[in-house]
C-alpha cells in the first residue's frame, strides 16, 4: 500500500504568501499548472488556496482579484494528514470532510506540500491497472498455453482457438 509520501514525491512543494493579490495567486497557479496552493504567513500555513476559491469568493461575487488579498478569500479550515499514512486515508478525510486537498505534514509537523484527489485517483488507476495486468497474464498463460496428451499411440497438441464472436 502506498504512502502520501510516494504520492508527493516527484513534485515540488508550492506555497505563496498570505499578502499576495488573487491576481498573483492566479498567475502562480498557472504557471505550476497546480489547482491550489498553500498559503504561507511567515513560516505558518494558514490556509489553502483553490481554483475553487477562486471561483466562488472572486469571480461569482464579481471582487476585483488586483485589489483582493489571498487571505481575504482563502480556506482557512486546515486539514492535514501525515506523509507516513496510507493515501487510502487521505481519500477517507477528503471525502469525510468534503474536500480536495489536504495538507501533508512530516516529521515535526513540518509542511510538505499538497495532496489533491486528482492525486489520489492517478495512484489508485496505478495500483488497479497493475493488478489488472497481472490477473490478464496469469488468465492468459493458463488460456494459451499448449496442453499435450498421450492417447494410446499417439501424442495430441490441444490448443486454444478463440470463439468466433
Amino acid at each position: 500500500m502506498q504512502k502520501i509520501s510516494d504520492v508527493l514525491r516527484p513534485r515540488d512543494t508550492y506555497w505563496i504568501d498570505a499578502e499576495d493579490t488573487v491576481r498573483q495567486a492566479v498567475r502562480y497557479l498557472c504557471d505550476r499548472k497546480t489547482g491550489a496552493v498553500a498559503v504561507r504567513d511567515g513560516e505558518d500555513v494558514v490556509g489553502v488556496f483553490s481554483e475553487r476559491d477562486l471561483m466562488h469568493r472572486v469571480v461569482n461575487k464579481g471582487r476585483d482579484p488586483n485589489l483582493l488579498s489571498v487571505k481575504d478569500v482563502m480556506s482557512e479550515d486546515l486539514i492535514f494528514i501525515h506523509a507516513d499514512d496510507e493515501f487510502h486515508m487521505a481519500k477517507a478525510k477528503m471525502f469525510k470532510n468534503g474536500v480536495r486537498h489536504l495538507l501533508v505534514v512530516g516529521k515535526d509537523n513540518a509542511f510538505r506540500g499538497l495532496v489533491s484527489m486528482r492525486d489520489l485517483i492517478e495512484t489508485d488507476v496505478a495500483e488497479s491497472s497493475e493488478l489488472i495486468h497481472k490477473l490478464n497474464d496469469v488468465y492468459f498463460e493458463k488460456a494459451y498455453k499448449t496442453k499435450w496428451r498421450i492417447s494410446s499411440n499417439r501424442v495430441i497438441k490441444e490448443t486454444y482457438t478463440q470463439p468466433k464472436a
